[in-house]
């Protein structure tokens, strides 16, 4: 479901090497050997469920990010959270699929203008091979603008952008270009790999500012320990900028219905990530390894220098 965590996710700040990437934590005011990760909670507006997890999260635990899907039913318990809340970190899911088995939405933009992105039914593909094949990238755009402007129009300030499933990520070079051409467009970072950044080519679609890593639970992870995965992670994170990916939730009836059939990225687990990094064992390691919690919006601000 989530092929973003397939691959270690990076950004790059004037070139790829090392010094680069060491100089990103400098210029947000920490030492060039710095450990900075952003804790991102996934999935925003999908149910009321996620919401109030990420919510809670967001108070009482160590989560400081997250990003948000313009399409899916809960969005207006979210705008009225950000306008509530205008300093906190809350970025656009970019959504092109519908993946779970009786939950279901369709485009922001008029169904008509974007017909090529929608199944028999009206509603998204579930998955990015099904996108990829039918997708015109002229509707792709027009539906990924009417999110974002959506969003804004909501009262909702991105900080940044980032991609659900990883559909922007395709080997067709225009989705890549079309990710970077919006990030740039809003001022606003998103979220690119070494190898994601080359299906753009040479063309001068690079961004700005980059991140070393990012981390994600993956199947293997769920089937064996969330926990001892997500402590090994940060006991092992190395100098440098980086991402971690997690889905906020409760395991109750409404998660349950979402996630029927779906154990992966469903309720269980959503829990587990909820309990972690609201727990006291995560503040202590976070502490103990000396890593600093940082924003997407922290490094949009090295936009504007």
């Amino acid at each position: 479901m989530k092929q973003l965590f397939t691959i270690a996710l990076s950004f790059l700040w004037i070139g790829t090497t090392l010094y680069a990437q060491k100089s990103l934590a400098k210029q947000l005011g920490y030492p060039a050997d710095a450990k900075l990760l952003i804790i991102h909670a996934d999935d925003l507006g999908v149910i009321h469920t996620v919401n109030q997890a990420t919510f809670k999260a967001f108070a009482d635990g160590s989560v400081k990010s997250a990003s948000i899907m313009v399409p899916t039913p809960w969005l207006p318990e979210v705008a009225t959270y950000a306008k509530e809340h205008p300093d906190h970190d809350m970025g656009i899911h970019l959504t092109l699929t519908s993946e779970w088995e009786h939950l279901r939405w369709g485009p922001v933009a008029p169904a008509g203008q974007v017909s090529s992105l929608l199944d028999e039914n009206g509603y998204f593909y579930p998955d990015c091979a099904q996108l990829w094949e039918h997708a015109k990238i002229e509707e792709v755009e027009m539906e990924l603008r009417a999110q974002i402007k959506k969003a804004i129009a909501m009262g909702i300030q991105p900080t940044h952008l980032d991609s659900h499933m990883g559909c922007l990520f395709s080997s067709d070079p225009g989705y890549y270009e079309l990710y970077v051409k919006l990030a740039k467009e809003f001022g606003i970072p998103a979220m690119v790999n070494h190898q994601i950044e080359q299906l753009g080519g040479a063309d001068g679609t690079k961004m700005p500012v980059v991140i070393n890593d990012i981390l994600g639970a993956n199947i293997p992870d769920y089937e064996n320990s969330m926990a001892d995965y997500y402590a090994n992670a940060l006991r092992n994170l190395k100098p440098g900028v980086h991402v971690m990916i997690i889905h906020c939730g409760y395991d109750n009836v409404e998660s349950q219905g979402m996630s029927y059939e779906h154990p992966y990225w469903g309720a269980q687990w959503r829990q587990q990530d909820f309990d972690f990094f609201t727990s006291e064992a995560c503040a202590k390691i976070l502490k103990e390894e000396n890593i600093h919690v940082v924003t997407w919006k922290a490094l949009g601000s090295l936009l504007n220098k």
